[in-house]
């Protein structure tokens, strides 16, 4: 395992997985859709399109190196 020292104490240090992220919440529309009973997409699209982007994130998800670890450096200057 590879340790990488960073003063970032969140997960900036890795953008891959902001990312990943990023298009998991492409889907956040149809959560509200469906956690508030508003029936607006049909089902076949949103289930399609859900498919598509949960897809598309283990893509993404299996792109990233986990073999690092990271490691925040405090700057006492």
């Amino acid at each position: 395992m590879r340790i990488i020292k960073t003063f970032e104490d969140g997960w900036d240090c890795c953008p891959e997985l902001k990312e990943v992220v990023e298009t998991i919440e492409s889907l956040d529309t149809y959560k509200y859709e469906i956690n508030n009973c508003v029936r607006l997409t049909e089902l076949d699209s949103m289930v399609t399109e859900m498919k598509d982007v949960l897809e598309e994130a283990l893509s993404q998800l299996e792109d990233i190196n986990t073999n690092k670890e990271f490691e925040t450096v405090i700057d006492n200057d």
